[in-house]
């Protein structure tokens, strides 16, 4: 339990430098890598939120089953430049990951 405590604050970090790189990319660029978000909303500013979901199922841990979930939010303005980026939920990061973003000369 106490090897547990200590791999889930730095197993998240991975995923937050991930995302990250996101921050000022173009929308277009975000959906051609990663596919059609599950669904859009708007803040209160008008600025619009684009979710993605993502349901990996469950695994079984010594402490029973574990669900694996994630919400990934992309906040745009109005030149659709991603502006905002959260997430919740117990993300892994993988480095083939459709979300690592590639340096532009490396597309």
């Amino acid at each position: 339990m106490f090897l547990l405590l200590l791999l889930l604050p730095t197993g998240c970090s991975p995923v937050r430098e991930q995302l990250v790189a996101w921050q000022g990319a173009r929308l277009d660029e975000l959906i051609d890598r990663v596919g059609p978000p599950s669904s859009v909303s708007s803040d209160i500013a008008g600025n619009k939120l684009y979710h993605w979901y993502e349901d990996r199922g469950r695994v079984y841990t010594y402490g029973g089953q574990v669900g694996l979930s994630c919400e990934r939010t992309f906040g745009v303005d109005s030149r659709e430049l991603i502006t905002t980026i959260t997430w919740t939920g117990n993300c892994i990061a993988v480095p083939d990951s459709p979300w690592q973003r590639n340096a532009p000369n490396e597309d």
